[in-house]
């Protein structure tokens, strides 16, 4: 498998809440539900990411498909994301990026659209990455300028993890999914 497969399956298992192979319906609920109280978020916070989760589940229903159970596959998902002829900016849009969007404003208190250490190792601990793993990101994704993550700056690392090798991705490499992968 590519790494390119690896990464995009990475983080379909991290919704995969029951470990079945299949996204439905349910895991997007309880993926969500268990997210935004890892997370501690505000009735408004938790309703952005409920929400995000359930317009990115109406989108991959329609781009992407069900079997007969209602049901996308592990399989399917990663080759939707990573057919050649695929918009990937589309598929960025509209599976990824709302949210990691969501997730941000929600960990984003003072609004300024920069996550600083704390809010974003608080973020990855919520996937259950290893606190290492999360520290190593944040310092690469930050440089060695400024304290703290960009808004930018993370979305085109989330672009990268899907699209790019290893090296060339900044956003945990290996260190996404722990053994016991959390939601996402």
């Amino acid at each position: 498998m590519d790494e390119r497969a690896r990464n995009v399956g990475h983080a379909f298992d991290t919704s995969d809440m029951d470990h079945d192979g299949y996204l439905d319906h349910r895991d997007i609920i309880v993926v969500a539900t268990s997210l935004c109280e890892r997370l501690g978020l505000s009735d408004q916070g938790s309703r952005l990411v409920r929400n995000a989760y359930e317009r990115v589940w109406r989108y991959a229903v329609r781009h992407i498909g069900t079997d007969s159970h209602g049901r996308i596959s592990r399989e399917s998902y990663i080759d939707y994301a990573l057919a050649p002829e695929r918009d990937r900016t589309e598929f960025v849009a509209n599976v990824v990026w709302p949210i990691t969007n969501a997730l941000w404003d929600a960990l984003d208190a003072d609004g300024d659209e920069r996550l600083d250490r704390a809010e974003y190792l608080r973020l990855w601990a919520a996937y259950d990455v290893a606190a290492e793993a999360s520290r190593e990101s944040y310092d690469r994704l930050r440089g060695k300028k400024v304290a703290h993550v960009s808004k930018a700056g993370f979305a085109q690392a989330m672009y990268d993890y899907y699209y790019r090798s290893a090296a060339a991705a900044p956003i945990l490499g290996d260190g996404w999914i722990s053994p016991r992968s959390g939601p996402c």
